[in-house]
This record gives C-alpha cells, structure tokens and sequence, in this order.
C-alpha cells in the first residue's frame, strides 16, 4: 500500500469484516483454503494491494487471524460485540476513521479481481462528497454467463463505498441489519458501477463454493 497519509483528502479505504461465524461452513471458512492459501489471506491481500489503507474487523478470539495477517500491511481491530450482529462489527470498523472513502468489503467475498477493486477506487475518487459507490453486474456480462452458477442479488453486491460524511452513522450500526437502512435512505446518492465481475456476489457459505 502506498505511505498517503491517513487525513488525506484523497484518502481512500478499506473496512473489511472478517468477524462473522459462519456456521452454515461447517467449520471456520476464514481458513479454508483454496490453491493452498486460506480465504482470509487471498481476500486481505487483494485489498491491501489496492488501498491506501486496509482495516480488518476480527472477533476477540481470534488470535489466529490476527497472525495469519500479520505479514500483511493492514490494522485489525476488534469488536467486542461481534457476537450481536454483523452492525455491531461494521460500528467497530468505522470508529474514529479519518479518510476521505471507506470501501466495506466482506472476508468471505475472495473471488473478486484485483482490477474491479482499481476500477471502483478510481470512482470513488472522481466522486462528489456525498456519494455511494456501489457495483452492480454488467449486463453485457449477465447475458453471456451461466446466472445458474451466481447466487445473483445485486442488493448484497460489495464492495461499497461511503464518503466520510456517513462514517458518524455507520460507527452507531447495530444488530444484523448493518448499514442497510442508511442505504435504502439515500438511494438518490447511490452512484452504480457497472463491471464484468461475479466476484462481487460470490460469497463462501457452504464447502461448494469454494472453486
């Protein structure tokens, strides 16, 4: 990652939660592992190559984590009440954040390219204050790929990107819900980008995603 500083204007960031349980896996997906590398490794790396800064949301007991990443550039914090819902983990990423654009992205979301990540930083940046960037599947795309093989929704598409005007809101999430509402609040600030990508729904719930 590049050394910009943190109260850069052009500061642009990545809160990654990472403190779910995922207990339809099985098992902890987190460290599941595909071409040898675990999930969370694969997902954090990406991000930390595209981002001028990189935080990760972890649970109290995850010391294991924690040492997976600790070889990458990034800071992890912790959430307490993770156990509550994925919006007390989100209020715990967003606490005292001093950039211009925070990207939420999820671990269990590794299939992304690094190239859609450019992509939306680059959006993220010709943005107004204000705005939402969120990414949405190319039409051209969807009608030459296999929708049966995608768990399509476009409403769970991530990563997102929220202007430093909504981190006060974010910090106050709570319960499952995460920043949902504030979305559907400001649809009007909602910016879409459009890319070839099925990695910005492909999420791991089950041992069969993983490719």
């Amino acid at each position: 990652m590049s050394d910009v500083d943190q109260t850069a204007p052009e500061s642009v960031g990545a809160v990654i939660l990472g403190a779910g349980y995922g207990r339809r896996f099985g098992t902890d997906k987190r460290f599941a592992e595909i071409d040898g590398q675990p999930v969370a490794k694969i997902t954090c790396s990406k991000y930390c190559a595209v981002f001028d800064h990189v935080r990760v949301v972890v649970r109290p007991d995850d010391d294991r984590l924690q040492q997976q990443l600790a070889a990458l550039d990034l800071e992890t914090v912790v959430a307490e009440q993770a156990h509550l819902g994925m919006g007390h983990s989100l209020a715990a990423g967003f606490t005292n954040l001093t950039w211009a654009w925070a990207f939420v992205a999820l671990m269990d979301m590794p299939y992304i390219a690094t190239h859609t990540l450019q992509t939306l930083k680059a959006k993220a940046l010709s943005a107004p204050e204000g705005k939402i960037v969120v990414p949405a599947l190319d039409a051209e795309f969807l009608a030459t790929t296999n929708e049966a093989s995608l768990k399509l929704d476009q409403k769970t598409c991530h990563p997102m990107a929220w202007h430093a005007a909504y981190f006060a809101q974010i910090a106050q999430s709570k319960g499952d819900e995460g920043a949902r509402r504030l979305l559907r609040a400001n649809r009007s600030h909602i910016i879409r980008v459009a890319v070839a990508d099925s990695g910005i729904i492909q999420d791991i719930d089950h041992p069969d995603d993983l490719r």
